[in-house]
């Protein structure tokens, strides 16, 4: 049975990434997005749990491009933690207020 999530959070997180985003690729992002509302990201997309950070998973959106997601599962929500390219340095970006230092 698929789980219905509510977005929660985030919104100014996609809202920076698709400034620069092509229509293409904000187009697929907003179509995961709401494979996450409805419950059906599992069956579509290749999902990750983020082992440094638990709660957290990782949406292969496409090749190269990924979308960091917060389950808050007593609240049937979600927050939108990153929205863009895989890099080394995914946990620590997408974790780190905006200006912050890594520790």
């Amino acid at each position: 049975m698929a789980v219905r999530l509510q977005l929660a959070a985030g919104v100014e997180v996609l809202e920076r990434w698709a400034e620069s985003a092509p229509q293409a690729e904000r187009n697929i992002v907003y179509e995961a997005l709401f494979a996450v509302g409805d419950g059906s990201a599992f069956l579509v997309y290749d999902i990750f749990g983020d082992p440094r950070d638990p709660g957290n998973f990782l949406v292969m959106v496409k090749p190269g491009l990924v979308l960091k997601i917060m389950v808050q599962r007593a609240q049937s929500a979600f927050e939108i933690r990153y929205v863009g390219a895989i890099d080394d340095d995914l946990g620590v970006r997408a974790s780190q207020p905006e200006g912050a230092e890594p520790e």
